[in-house]
């Protein structure tokens, strides 16, 4: 079992199966109630807080294998609170002035104040930062090892592309209706984006509980 745990296979795997497993049992047996579930308070937004749960008290249960990287466990952990809070909507409870502060017409807005501009803008520029120093410390690595089957990246090749798409099904159907000029949306259309959405965003705080174990697992071994 450890050994399948540890395969570079298996967070591709656990993905696609049970996302798949996920998707077929609503579309088949409960067709009718594939937007209900997906809304706020529902079973799949249930498991997903579970899930963040999980992921916080795993990373920090497992902080000791990175004293030697104290500095990017930091930013994980920062981004995994940031993540956190971003699936509970907190950017919709920031400002008065506007939907949300971290989207580029909230700063070409004239109306929204400034100095909420310079505060968020600043918030925006600590996470993209912590992004950035992340990516160039780690793409060589993760493109060079990718190739060699190493577990851990292709575990975060899985959350990389699983988190990819879910902003494109978040953003297809408007994207969708303003290349075609349309006023609205069937919306049985609405709903099966917002399933699919939803569903696969649902796996990111578990993926990142098996990037850590398997982290872990290796460390340990090593050790």
């Amino acid at each position: 079992m450890k050994k399948i745990f540890l395969s570079p296979f298996f967070a591709p795997a656990f993905y696609t199966i049970l996302w798949g497993i996920l998707l077929a049992v609503v579309l088949f047996f409960f067709p009718e109630q594939k937007f209900a579930i997906t809304t706020d308070g529902q079973i799949i937004d249930i498991i997903t807080y579970i899930g963040y749960a999980a992921m916080l008290v795993t990373m920090l249960c497992m902080c000791r294998d990175f004293k030697d990287r104290m500095p990017c466990f930091i930013i994980y952990f920062l981004l995994g609170i940031a993540a956190l809070l971003r699936e509970a909507g907190i950017q919709h409870h920031l400002t008065n002035s506007d939907t949300t502060p971290f989207k580029s017409r909230f700063f070409l807005n004239p109306d929204n104040p400034l100095s909420e501009k310079i505060m968020y803008g600043a918030v925006l520029l600590i996470i993209f930062g912590a992004l950035a120093y992340l990516a160039i410390k780690y793409t060589k690595h993760l493109i060079l090892s990718f190739f060699k089957l190493n577990t851990i990246t292709w575990s975060i090749a899985t959350f990389c592309t699983v988190l990819v798409f879910a902003k494109f099904a978040d953003r297809f159907p408007s994207n969708w209706r303003h290349s075609k000029g349309l006023e609205e949306l069937p919306r049985s259309f609405i709903d099966i984006w917002s399933l699919l959405e939803e569903s696969s965003e649902m796996f990111l705080p578990y993926l990142v509980i098996i990037i850590f174990a398997q982290y872990h697992l290796f460390k340990h071994n090593k050790a």
